[in-house]
């Protein structure tokens, strides 16, 4: 894995938030500079919800993000990607 104060890794779990044994934690616990994408409801998920806090933890950041994804986690990425593909003016940060 690349380590580099340059780069941050930015974990993005699936449905029920990936626990603490789950690889997702365990990689967070071993990359120094990583961060977990935090949803207000790991149960219910809400598309919209998800995607825009994806893109708030992506933007509060100026250094690029390697995205580290699972699961729904997944499926988060490529719908903020498909919204960056259609509304190129909200790439920025991105």
């Amino acid at each position: 894995m690349m380590r580099s104060e340059a780069v941050r890794y930015l974990i993005v779990p699936g449905w029920q938030g990936s626990g603490d044994d789950h690889w997702q934690s365990h990689w967070q616990r071993s990359l120094p500079n990583s961060t977990r994408v935090e949803q207000r409801d790991w149960l219910t998920p809400r598309r919209e919800d998800w995607v825009a806090a994806l893109e708030q933890q992506i933007a509060a950041d100026p250094r690029p993000a390697i995205l580290i994804a699972h699961s729904l986690g997944c499926i988060t990425v490529a719908h903020l990607s498909l919204i960056h593909i259609s509304e190129p003016t909200r790439r920025r940060g991105i």
